[in-house]
């Protein structure tokens, strides 16, 4: 892809997330890129940034000085909710002759 066209789509997502709050902007920018471009245009991208930013806003710079560092925090596993492993009251299994509940 041209780079004259992957700055001027970047300065495009850019200029919408001006508006916004600037942590929320370069998250939003960061998330437009990964969601909606792909990966050639990404690699496109990070090549061009790589040999030089003229043309591309700041904000635009910004974001993807944040995105292409990575993830900001490890992932966390999800909590386990009932660690003491007692069945909740009235989930005790069933005894009926046959199986099931139907006796």
């Amino acid at each position: 892809m041209q780079s004259s066209d992957l700055i001027r789509m970047a300065n495009q997502i850019a200029a919408y997330f001006e508006s916004y709050p600037k942590q929320e902007a370069i998250d939003g920018i960061s998330m437009h890129i990964h969601n909606f471009w792909e990966p050639r245009m990404r690699n496109d991208l990070k090549a061009f940034l790589d040999k030089g930013s003229e043309g591309f806003s700041p904000l635009f710079l910004e974001a993807m000085a944040e995105y292409y560092k990575g993830p900001k925090s490890p992932v966390k596993q999800a909590a386990i909710q009932n660690q003491s492993k007692v069945a909740p009251k009235g989930a005790a299994p069933s005894v009926a002759s046959g199986g099931g509940d139907a006796g």
